[in-house]
């Protein structure tokens, strides 16, 4: 895989008009190729962004990322362009948002979803690439999963990522937002891929759901936990991120907000 600092990205080689794509499972390919669909998406540099609780083989990303590019060929031609893939995580970052105060959210809201912080995470590690070209950013969020539930990616969670990044002053696409079948999303990418393969895998995968299944919530307590955790320490951890205050600002601020 291509690893690269963000002042290593040569702008020169890029569009003007490039738009970032979050690289990792299925959907993100999904959503690079449906957003390949508008006319005004001609460039995607994809970036494949780690959490601090992810295992298992990485080297298939790159896999799937020649696999997308052999796609868009096939498609475009040269008309659509798939840049090189890059490498980008920030696990002090992580751990911040999404580890250090999870007992205090525990306490202080009565719930608690580390999935929720980790794709804001997903999506906020992007910003600092999307300011260089056209402050768009493709994610593969989907409100939908054949029926079933992912507290993560529920209406009101996806609407509060798109809140915080356009505060920021970014916009975030959600291309395949309410493409709620498998299948459909297998047809788009053009290769079979199943559901929750070939990617590297979380430790915590599964963790909101109880022995049966079931997604455990409670919506008060999920509205609360957004607007007054995740949508404001969402704000302050972008400024972090665009380089704008330190990590250790940042965290001084979550501690104010808790």
């Amino acid at each position: 895989m291509i690893t690269k600092a963000i002042n290593e990205i040569d702008e020169k080689i890029y569009s003007s008009d490039t738009v970032i794509g979050e690289f990792s499972g299925r959907d993100s390919v999904a959503a690079i190729m449906k957003a390949f669909e508008s006319d005004d998406v001609n460039y995607i540099l994809p970036i494949a962004t780690f959490a601090g609780t992810e295992y298992g083989d990485f080297d298939v990303l790159y896999e799937n990322y020649l696999m997308l590019k052999e796609q868009v060929r096939l498609r475009y031609g040269y008309d659509k362009i798939v840049y090189d893939l890059v490498e980008y995580s920030d696990q002090k970052f992580w751990h911040l948002l999404n580890g250090r105060f999870a007992t205090e959210l525990v306490n202080r809201f009565g719930f608690y979803n580390p999935c929720i912080g980790c794709h804001l995470y997903f999506h906020l590690t992007k910003l600092k690439f999307a300011d260089m070209f056209s402050k768009r950013i493709i994610s593969g969020e989907r409100a939908s999963h054949d029926g079933r539930v992912k507290v993560n990616q529920l209406p009101e969670v996806l609407s509060a990522y798109r809140k915080v990044m356009a505060g920021l002053g970014y916009d975030l696409i959600m291309p395949i937002e309410n493409m709620a079948e498998g299948d459909e999303v297998e047809r788009l990418i053009g290769w079979e891929w199943d559901e929750g393969k070939a990617h590297p895998k979380c430790v915590l995968s599964g963790n909101y759901r109880n022995t049966e299944g079931k997604a455990l919530y409670k919506k008060d307590q999920l509205d609360d936990f957004l607007s007054h955790y995740i949508e404001k320490v969402g704000l302050l951890a972008g400024e972090y991120v665009l380089g704008n205050i330190s990590i250790k600002s940042l965290e001084a601020s979550i501690k104010e907000i808790l």
